[in-house]
């Protein structure tokens, strides 16, 4: 069983350069395997290219998109070298 996740959207971060606005672009487009017990886990994990989790009996669907969305912003968020405003 798999789930295929496509989140899309611009986020506002803050540059660490100069603490102003940076416009971020979040584009997610992935499956996810969903594996019932830790062995068929370790199987799913062993195949190449692929992302597995443990899936209970319920999922919870938010905090995954959540845990997504925040896997893919920069540790450092930074305009380009140059392109901080004055």
């Amino acid at each position: 069983m798999s789930l295929r996740l496509e989140v899309g959207g611009d986020v506002a971060l803050t540059c660490q350069r100069c603490l102003g606005s940076l416009a971020h672009r979040v584009d997610i487009g992935r499956t996810l395997h969903l594996a019932r017990n830790e062995t068929e886990l370790e199987r799913l994990d062993a195949m190449p290219d692929a992302d597995a989790i443990l899936a209970g009996e319920v999922l919870d669907l938010v905090g995954l998109v959540e845990d997504e969305v925040l896997l893919s912003l920069p540790l450092a968020a930074m305009h380009a070298e140059g392109e901080c405003p004055a």
